[in-house]
């Protein structure tokens, strides 16, 4: 029986180099007496976890070291073989609250953060570092016109502490570094950036949307604990499931009412809302059981609508689930008809 191979990798899954078993090998080796190049083509199967890699090693006459051995006298070489792991070997994973964040634009620009770091692409990534405060700023106190203002107005708003703000300083630096003076950081500097960052959009962004979350499950006083669900309400299945009996029907006229608009919607549920989509989602819908009010993000440019603040609101630089930046809050099946037009207009542009 022949004896499997056995080399030593980096596992995407162990995150560390362990021992492999060699499942296939292509071996191209371009033999010129004076400039020569060897390919190795593998794949791979972690000794631990079993996971699959492709590996793409070559190793160029250029970086052959000859040498005499120490030990024996006798000429030696020793190369140094250039190595490239598919799929890329993952540097950094996105937070486990990741999924949890209220705005798809920051979801865009932290995935587009990781990938790059897949390819080694640091100033990229600290740009992108940059950009995420940027949004940050305007999700939270609107756009100030230029970035010194933002972070000014994040500091006298209450929202980002002196502490925070000195601590806050080198990651700005950092970005204008890299965009102005070629700078890129290493390996250890760029996690220092990301975890500053994605600990202030942590605080500030995901902590007070959870913290809904939070209340919508807790019973509210005087309730006991008859009050609490034997269901832990973690998705907005279960609180449409466990809303009251008045809200659940305005939500079932709202859903109906959204459905009627066409034969091509579809209702997708996601964790934080249902999203009625046509080519794409035209109303992203919360319930919120023990403010007894349900949420409806419509894709409709608000300058574009005659805004009714006691039920509307612009949400073009709020931070919220879903996608839409027109919010409509409805208390009973009554207020549905009010919003019909809205309803609409936000399926047909969709």
């Amino acid at each position: 029986m022949t004896e499997e191979k056995i080399e030593r990798f980096f596992c995407n899954a162990c995150k560390q180099k362990t021992k492999h078993f060699i499942r296939g090998e292509y071996n191209k080796h371009d033999d010129d007496e004076v400039i020569w190049f060897k390919q190795r083509m593998l794949i791979i199967e972690c000794c631990g976890c079993e996971n699959l890699e492709l590996v793409k090693m070559t190793l160029f006459s250029e970086d052959v070291e000859y040498f005499d051995n120490p030990h024996t006298g006798e000429p030696d070489s020793e190369g140094k073989w250039d190595e490239v792991i598919y799929p890329p070997v993952t540097y950094r994973n996105p937070p486990s609250w990741f999924e949890d964040l209220p705005d798809p634009t920051l979801r865009t620009i932290s995935d587009e953060i990781y990938n790059s770091l897949q390819s080694g692409s640091h100033y990229l990534a600290t740009f992108g570092s940059r950009t995420l405060i940027d949004r940050l700023i305007v999700l939270t106190v609107g756009d100030k016109g230029n970035f010194p203002r933002g972070l000014q107005a994040l500091q006298d708003s209450g929202k980002l502490s002196q502490h925070e703000r000195e601590i806050l300083n080198p990651v700005v630096d950092a970005g204008n570094a890299a965009a102005h003076r070629g700078w890129a950081p290493t390996k250890e500097q760029i996690r220092v950036i990301l975890d500053t960052v994605e600990g202030l959009i942590h605080r500030l962004l995901v902590l007070p949307k959870l913290a809904e979350e939070l209340e919508e499950a807790v019973p509210s006083r005087g309730t006991g604990s008859k009050g609490k669900s034997e269901k832990a309400v973690v998705t907005m299945k279960d609180k449409i499931e466990a809303a009251p009996k008045g809200l659940r029907t305005a939500y079932n006229d709202l859903a109906a009412k959204l459905r009627t608009l066409g034969d091509d919607v579809t209702v997708h549920a996601q964790k934080h809302y249902m999203a009625f989509r046509r080519n794409r989602n035209f109303a992203s819908v919360q319930i919120y059981n023990q403010r007894k009010v349900i949420k409806v993000y419509l894709n409709l440019d608000p300058d574009a609508v005659e805004i009714d603040e006691k039920i509307m609101r612009d949400v073009r630089q709020i931070g919220h689930f879903g996608t839409g930046d027109l919010e409509v809050t409805i208390n009973k099946s009554e207020d549905i008809e009010r919003i019909s037009s809205l309803l609409e207009l936000s399926y047909e542009v969709s």
